[in-house]
């Protein structure tokens, strides 16, 4: 149960719950001490706990192993009845102390798609029997309060397709990382799915900015904003703040570069995964508005009033009949293919929520915005993996014995046989340890690789840009899994063996092994957090990305300085095919998954 896990959590801090309870007035004489003049936001710090002022109150945190932990503050009001699809709203300021012990709700989010549901804990899919509208919630991780230090913040958005996930992630604590590096690491809640990105023109009509369909990106913003107006309280530095992400987080950390309402709040950023075209044109949002708004059935003369009175239960249902369109079958069959464009072939399985282009809060794709140079401009820290796709193959491992004619045959369907040819030319078979791991390969850098790629040559116009492949495979699995989309994650946070999952990335052979790569990462994140440069502490040298020297590292063992990057044919190439812009379009696809097998003989191909 939520109450037995939060018992056996608190009881493994080494935190009494006599002394977590205490209020300002009830703490043991010894335990605590009185905040000098200096320490105006800091009240209370004692052996374990830690009392500290927000603009809406005292807030209450403990202390482990030197790190203080912040967890569940409110940093906006519920979302849900007449808040839900609205921008968010402040919070109400509270009077009594309020208990900061434990990770706060997780946004509402289609669970029975989840590996919580199979494998327990997975990555970040672990405290989701808290979920709630009632979901804007911030996590600070710091090592010190009352020094007067000013430290780098780095302010963490979870990935998950901006359907699912919390900042509450096993592999997104950050008390290894504000540890290791003296900085203050802060991680978010925010409205997922249909709650976070759904348009509608009645909506439209009802803001003053007539903006729609962006309220889990303004909720990003909302939470950087109370970044700035409390973080000094909590020992970070409100005018060093580095945004970094991953996958959707990526999306969204590109997203924040793009929107006019995130200037100034943030002077850095990292994309890990992520490209900077995951919005959706108006229209095709309003499509998905109006298709919530049938499956509803608040067809009425006022459909958004009708949605705001829905319940979880109904709204849910709404929400699951529009985006997920996966049955429940162990089945699988491949796709006939009907349309041979790229903006057809691309996930039929699901609909995706995206920021919708609404020219307020989402102005245009954001790659397109970065590349006009009005945006917001900081020094960027960009990169992919080498194997991105390679983790989403787990649930289909047949699809890695798929035969050479057949992998052919089907390139010849999707692009024409002249561009099959150049595809061949650039992933030729013959380098890799089966055929369909060239075509893996290619489609990993066309929906992940080359999209980070992208975002980052815009940026490299304007200001610093750093940019890297994570290669690391020293795990249990190198051949099934390799360096996949998001096996990084735990590298950057120092969270090798938190995650029970983790020992099938980074067995305990290699535990050691891994965590030289991970001080390194850990140092170059920080460094870049702190200065706008990955470099120093006697890291090898990180040359920046410039049109005339496109520098990339490698992270991998052992490591090495950065040398030219090898990849600008392929994601040139992608560009050609279209595959740089439109992200949201080709998320909704929607293609019929049914198969048919190609005519024989098979064609063949070098």
């Amino acid at each position: 149960t939520m109450k037995s896990n939060r018992r056996r959590f608190m009881q493994a801090l080494g935190t009494s719950s006599a002394g977590l309870a205490l209020g300002s007035a009830a703490l043991p004489l010894g335990c605590s001490r009185a905040a000098s003049d200096a320490d105006k936001q800091v009240l209370l710090v004692g052996d374990n706990i830690a009392l500290a002022n927000t603009q809406y109150g005292k807030v209450r945190g403990y202390q482990l192993r030197g790190i203080y932990y912040f967890l569940g503050m409110p940093y906006g009001a519920d979302t849900s009845g007449p808040n839900r699809f609205m921008p968010p709203q402040k919070p109400k300021p509270w009077t009594d102390v309020y208990p900061a012990l434990w990770w706060g709700n997780s946004a509402p989010q289609n669970m029975e798609n989840r590996y919580a549901n199979k494998y327990g804990s997975f990555r970040d899919h672990w405290n989701y029997d808290d979920v709630s509208e009632d979901c804007l919630r911030i996590n600070v991780f710091t090592p010190a309060i009352n020094d007067g230090k000013k430290r780098p913040v780095m302010f963490w958005i979870h990935g998950g397709s901006l359907t699912s996930g919390a900042g509450s992630g096993l592999l997104y604590w950050g008390d290894r990382l504000a540890a290791a590096e003296d900085v203050v690491v802060v991680t978010i809640n925010y409205r997922l799915g249909m709650y976070g990105f759904m348009a509608h023109p009645d909506l439209s009509a009802e803001d003053p900015n007539h903006s729609t369909g962006n309220y889990g990106l303004m909720d990003q913003v909302a939470a950087l904003k109370w970044v700035k107006e409390n973080i000094a309280g909590f020992g970070g530095d409100p005018g060093n703040v580095t945004i970094f992400g991953e996958s959707a987080g990526g999306w969204s950390v590109c997203n924040l570069l793009a929107t006019p309402l995130a200037a100034g709040l943030f002077h850095r950023a990292v994309i890990e995964s992520g490209g900077c075209d995951a919005v959706k044109p108006l229209a095709r949002a309003y499509e998905y508005g109006e298709d919530v708004v049938r499956k509803a059935g608040c067809n009425g003369a006022d459909p958004i009033a009708c949605l705001r009175r829905l319940t979880p239960e109904g709204i849910e249902k709404a929400n699951a009949d529009t985006a997920y369109r996966r049955k429940k079958s162990t089945k699988w069959k491949p796709p006939k293919i009907k349309k041979l464009d790229p903006e057809s072939l691309i996930s039929g399985a699901m609909k995706g929520w995206l920021p919708a282009i609404d020219g307020y809060a989402t102005l245009d794709y954001p790659v397109k915005v970065i590349q006009s140079g009005n945006y917001n401009r900081v020094p960027l820290l960009a990169g992919a993996n080498r194997d991105e796709v390679k983790l989403f193959t787990i649930a289909a491992p047949g699809i890695r014995l798929v035969p050479k004619p057949l992998i052919d045959w089907f390139v010849i369907k999707m692009f024409g046989s002249e561009k099959a040819r150049r595809m061949r030319e650039l992933y030729p078979a013959r380098e890799y340890r089966r055929p369909m791991d060239a075509t893996l390969d290619a489609i990993g850098d066309a929906v992940l690789g080359c999209k980070t790629w992208e975002g980052a040559q815009a940026s490299a116009n304007y200001q610093p840009v750093y940019y890297y492949r994570f290669d690391f495979d020293a795990h249990l699995a190198p051949h099934m899994i390799g360096a996949a989309h998001g096996v990084e994650i735990p590298f950057v946070f120092g969270n090798l063996d938190r995650e029970p999952a983790s020992v099938f990335f980074v067995g305990p052979a290699m535990l050691d092994h891994a965590r030289k790569l991970s001080d390194a990462m850990m140092k170059y994140w920080a460094n870049f957090a702190r200065s706008g440069d990955p470099n120093g502490g006697n890291l090898p040298r990180w040359e920046p990305y410039t049109q005339d020297n496109p520098q990339r590292i490698v992270l991998d063992l052992p490591l090495k300085p950065s040398a030219p990057t090898d990849n600008l044919e392929k994601c040139l190439f992608w560009r050609e095919q279209g595959f740089m812009i439109g992200a949201g379009e080709w998320e909704d696809l929607r293609v019929e998954t049914v198969w048919s097998l190609p005519p024989t003989p098979f064609p063949t191909g070098n």
